[in-house]
């Protein structure tokens, strides 16, 4: 099957690997309303009642700054997996996925009155946005339909499309990240360090802290300072000359109509008016002193003892782990996490924490875990289970996820008891809860319209005081050990620092202790009381640090207030009078939910192939999914006027049952090849032949995603047909009388593979795991008796990290593959040749190469053919360095390099056995000698366009033998795409 464009293939894999996450399996329904089709599960009906009402709500005030985009979107409302989530896409047609689970565990997230609302117009952004196509692009769409190539706004960078999304999403509810203090925190940071990105570093797959993220902070923030300075219609303006230029990728055209200046000179404006407001940072607290110098992500620090932290960090050289830091500094890694989470010791001295995990393949779901002399205990199974903490006697509190929002509940010290504490209501959302000293009362946050607070409960979950309530984030509860004082992150001021509350007197008094630039978090007083140990936010991460704790504390009074970034303007927020309240259900009738609508084809992509043996082909491709993930489908046509032949290709899968997944394929495909005759001394062309392919196959898959391995296990049946052709036709009767019957081979064939390797955030290639795979055919001959034939491919990778200097691991990497067939079967396996993959820059014109299972580079593709083949490869792969870094006008991101040395053997051949006459061998193919090479490989890991991750491969492989026989010249140099294993 053909991929899509390089550009179109941005909104095609995120709408086809968003929507695999949805589970096809559930009971579905739908409510329709003027503009959407709400589909949902029956337990998320409350909220998809709301979410139908706040959709209509953002459409109404999108459409007072955008142009509305065309015909019915689809809204799905998901509660299958327990993190912050949602996607938009224009292609196939108009859709959008929202994860109901509120942000109780992203706290820089938390600023909103409903988060259904804030989220549903973070979306509904993205359509107003890239459904809108004028001009050419217009007519393009009345010949093609909505094909992806054909909207001009997906062209635009992501962090013009999610820049968009935050500033709509704070522009139309007052609250959302551009209200709240994390994206302003960060560019101060930045300032602060003189490392403010420049407009071509702002690529989703940077590993330069904060990561993709970048594209939300500082996309927001630039159309953030052109609203205010050119004013908000600008931004209608720069979105309607996206959607009619020609060149809408040269983004200087559009912003400079819209603006009064390109893209670069704003940002270069807004830069240096936010160094201008920068000053010396201040002391955090007196006596701060950092311990940590990893950066990057250290979150929940708790005290050991009076002279050791442990802390979640994942510092993207290794996968996300627990750490322990001592006062000096030192650290030592505990153990792997799937994820960070609060690691809260038990009295028998284990860790007790939370983390994610597949239950199946469509369910995310986090649970309890207890790390116990180096080993993982799960504690519980499907409990949707976060933030734990534990008191003296083992008895646990955490959060519980339940439909579209969060309560608190006790565990037992097994696991197996989950009692409620608190109630369930799509109106409050709990978080952080921590025990007191003396067990007897709990501290947690409470959010409910808007306000956040921190709530005092009693053990068995009655409110017995609150206090610090503010429409701004509250976080970090902790308590100190006597019991007296609750310390809490804060960011009423307009940035997050640590506040205190006395909680000895009635109506506790909150004062703030900390003055940092940036941010603070996270406050844990050690267990002499004598230490505070936070984490400071700073341009490369957050760093764990203590400061001296006495009578004679730094304190300055708190209000419940809040000091918006954006306070004082006028302009930046747009009410809409007249709307429907937040809170407000849609009353409309339930249906259950049908996929034809969203199934249908909406558009169709024109194919072009051109090849020295089959001349110019010209074909048309589709292709379809229903917003649920149940039905998917890819058809093909492909017309070669040269021998009037037309190849076609139909995938279909159905995913309904949820496992197994239903594979149906069928193809008929031509291989054409010219014919040479002798005559005298020449040799000259006859005739061409040609092989018509058929293949019907049916295949059930079973699939177990777990978050540290990855099953998967298909079978099923297939029958495969060959003839044979020549011109002219009495050419076919000069050929082995194997070419003079047409055969068909019903087959049974199947498929495992497993694989635990792992990739952490800023490696080079996978680490410290293995990858093995089999598949295995057998066939028959229809009515040939004794004609069975049968093959079994085997592959397994394997690879060791190295901790040696550098930015990443180095690491060894051994690959090792074999197959094997009879002497009756009518494929040869193919050896020689460069692995890689290829990237389709239109439809039919693609560069790179083809995965290879017994790929030799240095060879010629293909150089040997036969029934028994094998290959194996050793790469010692080292970083160089991770500029991460852009090009004003080179579209590409260079994010890492690295160096690769290996050598390769491969070899295919037949036996001295196998007969030549009646199978595919050939007597060439007899005794094929082994090929081996060496050779060097430069590896980019590259953004193109800033947003299609790619890796770039520049190889020099030397052929080592038998170069003359399988004509390999002395040296080899390539370049393509993707690892070669």
């Amino acid at each position: 099957m053909k991929s899509i464009a390089l550009a179109a293939a941005l909104v095609i894999c995120a709408a086809r690997t968003a929507s695999a996450q949805l589970p096809p399996n559930e009971e579905w329904r739908t409510i329709r309303t003027r503009h959407f089709r709400v589909h949902f599960t029956p337990p998320l009906e409350q909220e998809a009642r709301r979410a139908a009402v706040n959709a209509e709500r953002a459409y109404t005030e999108l459409s007072t700054e955008l142009v509305p985009p065309r015909g019915t979107i689809d809204l799905v409302v998901s509660d299958n997996v327990d993190y912050v989530n949602g996607y938009a896409t224009p292609f196939p047609s108009n859709r959008i996925v929202v994860f109901a689970h509120p942000p109780t565990d992203a706290s820089g997230l938390r600023n909103y009155d409903d988060w259904n609302a804030l989220v549903v117009t973070h979306e509904l952004t993205h359509i107003f946005h890239l459904d809108r196509s004028r001009g050419i692009w217009r007519i393009g769409q009345a010949v093609f339909g909505r094909n992806p190539l054909l909207f001009p706004n997906l062209y635009e960078p992501r962090w013009v499309l999610e820049g968009l999304a935050v500033y709509f999403e704070s522009r139309l509810t007052g609250v959302g990240r551009l209200e709240s203090a994390e994206h302003s925190m960060a560019a101060r940071a930045a300032a602060l360090a003189n490392r403010v990105p420049t407009l071509q570093e702002l690529s989703p797959g940077t590993s330069r802290f904060p990561g993709g993220v970048v594209i939300y902070i500082y996309g927001s923030l630039l159309f953030d300072y052109l609203s205010r300075t050119r004013g908000p219609g600008s931004i209608r303006d720069f979105v309607e000359r996206g959607a009619k230029t020609p060149l809408p990728f040269i983004l200087t055209l559009t912003s400079r109509g819209a603006f009064g200046m390109s893209f670069q000179t704003a940002w270069q404006h807004w830069r240096d008016s936010l160094v201008k407001e920068m000053r010396a940072p201040p002391e955090v607290m007196p006596g701060w002193s950092q311990l940590t110098n990893a950066g990057r992500v250290a979150l929940f620090p708790r005290w050991f003892s009076d002279t050791a932290l442990v802390y979640a960090g994942d510092k993207a050289k290794e996968m996300p782990s627990a750490y322990e830091v001592t006062l000096s500094g030192r650290e030592h890694r505990l153990g792997r996490r799937n994820g960070t989470s609060p690691n809260v010791r038990l009295p028998d001295g284990s860790l007790l924490y939370s983390q994610l995990d597949f239950i199946d393949p469509y369910h995310l779901r986090n649970d309890l875990y207890i790390q116990r002399q180096g080993k993982e205990i799960r504690l519980t199974r499907g409990e949707r289970l976060s933030a734990p903490d534990v008191r003296g006697d083992g008895e646990i509190v955490a959060v519980q996820d339940a439909a579209a929002t969060t309560r608190l509940v006790r565990v037992s010290r097994d696991g197996r008891h989950v009692t409620p504490i608190t109630s369930t209501t799509i109106d409050e959302q709990w978080s952080d809860p921590r025990w007191s000293p003396d067990g007897s009362r709990i501290a947690a946050v409470m959010q409910s319209h808007g306000r956040s607070g921190i709530v005092i409960l009693g053990a068995d979950g009655k409110v017995i005081e609150s206090f610090g309530a503010a429409r701004a984030i509250n976080s970090s509860p902790s308590w100190s050990p006597d019991g007296k004082r609750i310390y809490f992150s804060s960011e009423r001021s307009g940035s997050p620092q640590i506040y205190v509350a006395d909680v000895t007197t009635f109506s506790p008094t909150v004062s703030r202790i900390t003055d940092a630039a940036t941010g603070v978090f996270s406050p844990e007083v050690s267990p002499d009381q004598s230490k505070l140990a936070t984490l400071l936010f700073q341009a490369d991460g957050y760093h764990i640090g203590v400061a001296p704790l006495s009578p004679q504390q730094r304190v300055v009074a708190a209000d419940s207030s809040t000091m918006s970034p954006r306070a004082g303007c006028a302009t930046c927020v747009a009410i809409v009078p007249g709307l429907a309240p937040f809170g407000a259900p849609d009353s409309s009738p339930a249906k259950p939910y049908s996929p034809w609508l969203s199934l249908l084809p909406r558009y169709w992509l024109p194919v072009f192939e051109s090849s020295t043996t089959d001349g110019t082909s010209y074909g048309a491709s589709t292709s379809g999914f229903d917003v649920v993930g149940r039905h998917d489908y890819t058809v093909e046509v492909l017309r070669a006027p040269r021998f009037g032949q037309t190849s076609a290709w139909l995938w279909y899968r159905y995913a309904g049952f949820g496992l197994p997944l239903i594979d149906l394929y069928a193809s008929q495909n031509f291989s054409n090849a010219t014919i040479y005759g002798i005559r005298g001394v020449d040799t000259v062309p006859v005739g061409s032949f040609a092989e018509r392919q058929r293949i019907a196959s049916l295949q059930m898959t079973f699939i177990r995603p777990r978050f540290r391995n990855y099953t998967r296990v298909s079978f099923g049946g297939e029958i495969e047909g060959f003839s044979y052709s020549t011109q002219p036709d009495a050419l076919l009767g000069q050929l082995s009388p194997f070419y003079s019957i047409s055969r068909s081979y019903p087959a049974l064939i199947g498929a495992a593979g497993w694989s635990n390797a792992q990739r952490p955030g800023i490696s080079i290639s996978p680490e410290d795991g293995i990858s093995a795979s089999v598949s295995g055919r057998q066939r028959w001959q229809r009515g040939t008796a004794g004609s069975s034939t049968r093959s079994v491919i085997g592959l397994t990778s394997g690879y060791k990290s190295l901790d040696l200097p550098g930015f990443a691991h180095h690491v060894l990497a051994l690959r090792a593959a074999g197959g094997l067939t009879d002497d009756k079967s009518p494929n040869l396996f193919s050896a020689g040749g460069i692995s890689g993959t290829s990237l389709e820059v239109f439809p039919g014109f693609s560069v790179g190469e083809q995965r290879r299972t017994f790929g030799v580079r240095g060879y010629p593709a293909g150089s040997e053919g036969g029934i028994r083949a094998y290959s194996a490869a050793l790469e010692y792969r080292a970083p160089l360095f991770a500029p991460s870094r852009g090009f004003r006008f080179i579209p590409v991101f260079i994010d890492r390099t690295s160096l690769t040395l290996f050598g390769e053997t491969g070899r295919a051949f037949c036996p001295a056995s196998a007969a030549t006459g009646n199978g595919a061998c050939r007597t060439s193919d007899i005794g094929n000698p082994v090929m081996t090479s060496t050779g060097v490989e430069l590896n980019i890991d590259t953004g193109l366009l800033l947003d299609l991750s790619a890796k770039i491969r520049f190889g020099l492989a030397f052929p080592l033998v038998n170069r003359e026989e399988l004509r390999a010249g002395r040296a080899q140099v390539y370049g393509t795409f993707g690892s070669s294993f």
